[in-house]
């Protein structure tokens, strides 16, 4: 043993040196956190090389990311002396990457491969989307809705190692079992889906080989193919590699651990390092089932238990440990009947609190005040020692708005979001009016920026001239002067705006686009950028600029238009623009969710919104499960969401060092309280601090709601005069009622709307006979009402036009859709008499306090006792009950025809006409007066003109989602 690494060795622990020293055969070594594994690793890669004298290309180290290779990569580079240079230090993929590049042309593998990237494969499917001749995943209103949930798919049958023909195999011997029984319509139903499935995956296989692309799954499968298929090649591997290393390995999926027992053979000198209490990447393909079951492919290996913890106080530990002991007996420990209970350095102090506050406003402000005063009572820590973890990306994302609120410096440690930041967002607007200046979302936007900011109210009487002309936005600005009553700021700023876009239109005609961007950052951005963010908005439209210099690199002549398609096809895709962070050595608190944070390490630790159903969460399985009969793994037992969830709540408690802290709320806006999570009492922390007191101003709750609410000054440019429509847009997110109906942004139409006021005309003209002012005596027995299928397909046909739909696949599948509802209506018209129709279509505006509230509602038919039913047609798909939120707008309509007509309202139904059903109800005076309260309430905050931002689900339904920083 050299000198130096003796020296090293001897500072190990007695488990340590066990694991360094070993020389031949599997290992396993159960790392807890914090225990040295990485030094573990590498001072074994020393002891090999070194004393040993192995050659260093014969040991093969692997572990899970770039980030994790590199750092191994420098403490090698401590450790060993200079000139060992030729060390195989790399990820899984990276080195399947090598493999298939060297070899792949034996199994008929392009070289030249290109590797995509999960949004790049988003792309490529619905790029090509027709090749899949997708039946049931591919519903009418968004073919695109399974597009990510099919990639998923794809990707769990490569982490199973399945080909293609595996998958056609097992759907054909599922058919062939089936005929065995009775076969129901769910189950040829469901047959009809598998093959459809099983196709699509051989289609994607093809396509993703015809274009010399790979998916990173991908190669992960070719090399076990080429290793299967090609021993020859798997020979030189063997003689290769004497001894291999895994780090992490609780995250590899079966096809991993295939391929190390398959490079492991036959001397099976494999080192497994990991933990199953920190196995939290199942949503990745993860199986904790390989280090569960390690012992048993390998009876004859020796194993070693890392148990002391150089990071956290005991407190701490103790804790965790009481937690984790919840997933017996599904735990190492117990299989293995070893003790994991992690030791402490005795000196380490720790301390463990839970804060309990009272709403989630007080949560987030108590916390950063909190973290204030931490940080102010000792020298000794600074803002980097400080980290908030969360369970999710939205909570993360609230809480790193909170701190910078409170001046508080901070970072949000999103890898995504690129294309959410407000400069980004700035730009991409510019971009796009350099493309096509008719773009008014995005004009409005530029308008809005600080270095063009124009009067909100100058702003609606631009908007205003454009409407009555009619003429674009943009071209309403080229005529600035002809708009009377704006001020000469306004005049000014807009000529300022007019005179760059000239000026960028011809750059952009004689320069490639990376120019074009430095000229336009230069005058438009640069000098212009918010003071106290700039240099992170420099690095944001930095990594922005990155991104079209790759683009280029592809595409040489890229141009404004293509850059935008391709951004738009990633936010279409859920991605929202990969960043980058260098933030080690930034003195800023770290918020970032729980599996951001594997690995790392704070001394003192948030752990929020520690509430049922938030964390843990609610399971989520797969849309598109596997079938049985591909699932290679062990599956695991118990309640495995649970066991993941309390994982994952070990890991975060775990990742501190001196203080850790469980904050949550009674109140997040539900009509309950929030019951605290399971885990805190599993945790056993009894040391409770109730902050339910401590309650934040209400200014500051309301500054604390994401995107500050904006004030405009004139209470004029509000109507007195609301629909339904326009009360359930602000309930949803005001700020897009602030786009829609104050600045009354232009958007395109959806083909759901065009379908929707479609099926409405035809149904008014459908039943116009039956109306009672049409005809008197409906009813008497000389009477006949024509409500054949006949009539209404004529009237349908009459009245479709393919505009609107975009492309002709879209137009069919709408089209066939109306076929199916008019069938639906016209055998239900005929099953029953006549209705006798008061109105259709009926305008009606109605006062409700100060206030008018205005609409059309689709039917009111008589009733035989002389009360009325109000009907209104939904052209999507049923709802499973018929809630207060549901119920709302039909409520509204009883409302108007109490006030406005003085009729009797005795039921009120929706028509769903895609399935045939009718929900209906009757309407109690409570909801009504509920429903009253409602629409005064809604009125009142609009009349406020507080405009602010929600978030949600909703987002990728948005118009405005392309202008809007505040979307999810």
């Amino acid at each position: 043993m050299t000198e130096n690494h003796s020296n090293l060795i001897s500072k190990l622990n007695p488990e340590q040196r066990v694991a360094v020293l070993h020389q031949d055969g599997p290992m396993l070594i159960v790392a807890g956190a914090g225990t040295g594994k990485t030094t573990v690793l590498i001072n074994r890669l020393a002891y090999l090389v070194l004393d040993k004298e192995i050659n260093p290309a014969s040991v093969l180290l692997l572990t899970f990311t770039d980030k994790a290779a590199s750092e191994m990569t420098e403490r090698a580079d401590q450790v060993m002396p200079y000139g060992y240079t030729d060390l195989w230090i790399k990820t899984f993929h990276s080195f399947c990457e090598t493999v298939l590049r060297d070899h792949g042309l034996e199994i008929g593998l392009n070289s030249d491969f290109r590797l995509i990237t999960q949004t790049q494969q988003w792309i490529l499917i619905k790029k090509n989307l027709a090749l899949f001749q997708l039946d049931y995943y591919s519903p009418t209103g968004n073919p695109d809705k399974f597009v990510s949930e099919l990639i998923r798919h794809f990707s769990r049958l490569k982490d199973e190692n399945v080909s293609p023909k595996d998958y056609v195999r097992a759907v054909t011997e599922q058919a062939t079992m089936a005929q065995d029984t009775d076969d129901t319509l769910s189950e040829k139903l469901n047959q009809s889906r598998l093959e459809e499935l099983s196709r699509a995956y051989m289609v994607y296989n093809q396509l993703l080989l015809d274009k010399k692309l790979l998916d990173f799954g991908d190669l992960i499968l070719y090399t076990l193919k080429l290793f299967q298929e090609r021993p020859n090649i798997l020979a030189q591997y063997h003689q290769r590699f004497q001894y291999i290393m895994v780090d992490e390995f609780q995250d590899t999926n079966w096809s991993q651990y295939e391929l190390l027992k398959m490079l492991a053979r036959p001397e099976n000198n494999l080192m497994a390092v990991g933990d199953d209490d920190q196995a939290i990447y199942k949503f990745r393909g993860a199986s904790i089932a390989n280090i569960m079951q390690f012992k048993e492919d390998f009876p004859n290996a020796k194993q070693v238990v890392l148990r002391h913890n150089y990071r956290s106080a005991q407190i701490i530990l103790d804790h965790a440990y009481e937690l984790i002991k919840n997933n017996n007996p599904y735990r190492l420990e117990e299989k293995l009947q070893i003790n994991k209970q992690l030791i402490a350095r005795p000196e380490q102090l720790g301390i463990v609190q839970e804060l309990v506050y009272g709403a989630e406003s007080d949560e987030l402000a108590g916390t950063a005040e909190m973290i204030r005063a931490l940080h102010a009572s000792s020298d000794d820590i600074a803002w980097s020692d400080i980290a908030i973890l969360a369970r999710s990306n939205d909570t993360a994302e609230r809480f790193a708005k909170e701190l910078n609120r409170h001046n508080i410096p901070s970072l949000f440690v999103s890898m995504k979001g690129l294309y959410h930041k407000s400069v980004v967002l700035d730009c991409l607007a510019y971009l796009k009016i350099l493309e096509s200046g008719h773009d008014a979302g995005s004009m409005i936007r530029v308008l809005d920026m600080r270095q063009f900011r124009i009067d909100q109210g100058d702003l609606i009487k631009i908007n205003r001239y454009a409407r009555n002309k009619p003429v674009s936005l943009f071209e309403a600005l080229q005529t600035i002067n002809d708009i009377a009553d704006l001020s000469q700021q306004t005049i000014a700023q807009v000529a300022k705006l007019m005179a760059l876009i000239t000026k960028h239109y011809q750059v952009a005609s004689d320069q490639i686009m990376s120019k074009l961007f430095i000229q336009v950052v230069h005058d438009v951005f640069l000098g212009h950028l918010d003071q106290d963010n700039n240099h992170q908005d420099i690095d944001y439209l930095n990594q922005l600029y990155q991104k079209i210099l790759t683009a280029e690199k592809l595409e040489s002549r890229l141009n404004i238009s293509d850059l935008l398609e391709l951004i738009e096809m990633e936010l279409d895709a859920g991605d929202t623009g990969l960043m980058k962070f260098n933030w080690e050595d930034s003195d800023v608190v770290k918020v970032m969710t729980i599996h951001s944070a594997k690995g790392l390490e704070f001394d003192q630790v948030f752990v929020v919104n520690m509430v049922d159903k938030r964390f843990p969460s609610i399971g989520i399985s797969d849309k598109i499960p596997l079938l049985d009969s591909l699932v290679k793994e062990a599956l695991p037992e118990g309640d495995y969401h649970l066991q993941e969830e309390r994982r994952l709540c070990y890991v975060a408690m775990t990742r501190a060092k001196s203080g850790l802290y469980l904050t949550r709320a009674l109140d997040y806006g539900g009509a309950t309280k929030k019951k605290p999570s399971v885990f805190i009492a599993q945790a056993k922390v009894t040391n409770q601090f109730n902050m339910e007191n401590v309650q934040s101003t209400q200014l500051e709750k309301d500054l604390a709601v994401m995107g500050q609410a904006v004030q405009l000054n004139n209470r004029s440019l509000v109507s007195n005069k609301f629909s339904f429509s326009q009360l359930q847009a602000f309930e949803t997110c005001p700020w897009q009622y602030r786009y829609a109906y104050i600045l009354k942004v232009p958007t395109e139409d959806k083909p759901t709307a065009i379908f929707g006021r479609l099926m409405h005309s035809v149904l008014k003209d459908y039943f116009a006979p039956c109306l009672i002012s049409a005809t008197p005596d409906l009813f008497s027995s000389d009477t006949v009402v024509d409500l054949s299928l006949e009539r209404l397909q004529a009237i349908f046909n009459n009245s479709w036009s393919d505009y609107g739909y975009g492309s002709q696949e879209t137009v069919e599948k709408y089209k066939t859709k109306g076929q199916q509802m008019i069938e639906s209506m016209a055998r239900i018209s005929n099953e029953q008499k006549a209705p006798k129709i008061l109105q259709l279509e009926n305008q009606f505006m109605f006062k409700l306090n100060d206030y008018y509230l205005k609409g059309a509602i689709d039917r009111i038919d008589q009733l035989d006792d002389g009360s009325v039913e109000i009907i209104d047609y939904k052209t999507g798909s049923p709802k499973d009950k018929l809630d207060f939120e549901i119920k709302k707008q039909l409520l509204l309509y009883q409302v108007a025809m109490g006030s406005a007509k003085g009729l009797t309202v005795s039921k009120l139904s929706y028509y769903y006409l895609e399935s045939g059903d009718k929900l209906s109800f009757t309407a109690k005076e409570a909801e009504l007066e509920k429903l009253k309260h409602w629409a005064l309430e809604t009125i009142e905050a609009i009349r406020r003109m507080e405009f602010t931002a929600k978030p949600g689900q909703l987002c990728k339904f948005c118009d405005f989602k392309n202008i809007c920083e505040y979307r999810a």
